[in-house]
């Protein structure tokens, strides 16, 4: 399973060792090959098993005929339990599929790295985390969700409809396939994507209820370290699979998560990104994001700290000094300079 690497301690901008601290802890943690393949192996598995069975279940048809052998009417077998069990395979399909999509798809790892068109779902999720709804005041605000992606969201309505039809070919243009498809929009768009849109704004019914709370202190913490908690609705997938951070465990990383004055781990892996591997394409789209949206630059100042704190301690780390002048080039590029950041 995954090592869980936070850091403890607030991050001060003035102080080379918690610079230190929080640039070590973005960098991918040193796990063995014998780790590593059984973490896959599990994933792989696991999830595999999950969508498997969200897909075709069999053990609702054993049921479903030894109920009609005991004389419950078929029309309840139809119209009422049927329903309801491909709504809860619909959930097991949305949550496992999310899952690993958020994880591998929207998120710097090997798949964004090799082909275009999911850079282009990570560039998006990128400017969510990075521009409209950073770490500190920023994160939740207005009364409605800013998208980074204009227009039907193709990021996530692609995969909805390929996921929609794969079903509708293996399984045929019946009531049941309807059934399941109608649980896939619903559970997706009007629980989980009205779930996320509420970590991000103020003033809705949810506010103060103890789960959403709970829910919304498992997604700040993504924000904090972008490599757990990708789930919305329940964490099970994190804790199945090594990515869960427990609130509970993790008080600190919430409290500096909230104030305009810190970094975070995921905040020097989404610049790392940026700095050294966006395409020229990714790298404009941050720059006319950046001056639309000119607060989200404050991180930049303390990034400039980490890695100025980084180079005076470790003059041989030349990956530290790249991050410097590249960053120093980006404030250049947006029109500021270090001194006009506000």
């Amino acid at each position: 399973m995954t090592t869980t690497r936070t850091v403890k301690v607030a991050f001060d901008a003035t102080n080379a060792q918690h610079s230190n601290e929080i640039y070590l802890a973005a960098l991918k943690p040193k796990t063995s090959f014998f780790s590593r393949f059984l973490s896959t192996l599990w994933l792989i598995v696991g999830l595999g098993a999950l969508i498997s069975f969200a897909w075709s279940e069999p053990f609702s048809g054993m049921l479903f005929n030894w109920l009609t052998e005991q004389g419950l009417a078929p029309w309840v077998v139809t119209y009422i339990l049927t329903p309801i069990v491909m709504f809860v395979r619909a959930v097991i399909a949305v949550e496992s599929i999310g899952y690993g999509y958020h994880r591998f798809f929207q998120h710097v790892g090997y798949l964004t790295r090799q082909a275009q068109v999911f850079r282009r779902n990570q560039r998006f999720h990128w400017i969510h985390h990075m521009i409209i709804y950073p770490i500190g005041r920023l994160y939740r605000h207005g009364k409605r969700y800013h998208t980074s992606e204009k227009g039907f969201g193709l990021s996530w309505v692609i995969p909805g409809l390929m996921a929609a039809g794969l079903f509708l070919y293996t399984h045929g243009f019946t009531m049941v396939s309807f059934a399941f498809i109608f649980g896939l929009w619903f559970y997706a768009k009007m629980v989980v994507d009205l779930t996320h849109a509420r970590f991000h704004f103020d003033n809705h019914p949810w506010v103060g209820k103890p789960y959403f709370q709970w829910l919304e202190e498992i997604h700040l913490l993504h924000h904090w370290d972008q490599r757990y908690n990708f789930t919305i609705v329940h964490p099970l997938m994190d804790q199945l699979f090594g990515t869960y951070l427990d609130p509970a465990t993790h008080r600190k990383e919430l409290q500096i998560s909230l104030e305009d004055n810190e970094v975070t781990v995921s905040d020097l892996i989404n610049w790392r990104y940026l700095l050294t591997e966006a395409s020229p394409a990714e790298y404009a789209a941050f720059v006319s994001a950046a001056q639309r949206y000119p607060k989200s630059l404050r991180k930049v100042k303390h990034l400039l700290a980490v890695l100025k704190h980084r180079c005076d301690r470790h003059p041989e780390d030349a990956e530290a000094a790249e991050l410097h002048a590249r960053a120093l080039s980006l404030v250049t590029a947006v029109g500021k300079t270090p001194q006009t950041i506000q």
